[in-house]
């Protein structure tokens, strides 16, 4: 009877760590997303930040900030739900 109990537990982690994938593209479409908003945010202050005001300049970055992380949840929330214990 304990010999039973055993296997099934055992049984029950081989399962659970089959269901469990691993988040590889959405890890890379991560740093990608990433990539591309620092490249942005360079090519910004290199041609365009001379012509604006700070206060111009710091409301660029903040909406771009918050695109990045509108883009950065719209890619992660959906795995995290599906994947939540």
């Amino acid at each position: 009877m304990r010999s039973n109990r055993i296997r099934v537990c055992a049984l029950k982690e081989e399962i659970i760590t089959v269901d469990k994938q691993q988040p590889g593209l959405m890890m890379y479409s991560g740093i990608a997303v990433a990539f591309g908003w620092l490249i942005f945010v360079a090519f910004w202050l290199l041609y365009y930040a001379s012509s604006y005001s700070i206060v111009q300049n710091t409301g660029v970055a903040v909406l771009s900030l918050v695109v990045f992380l509108i883009i950065e949840s719209l890619l992660w929330v959906p795995w995290a739900i599906k994947h939540a214990d």
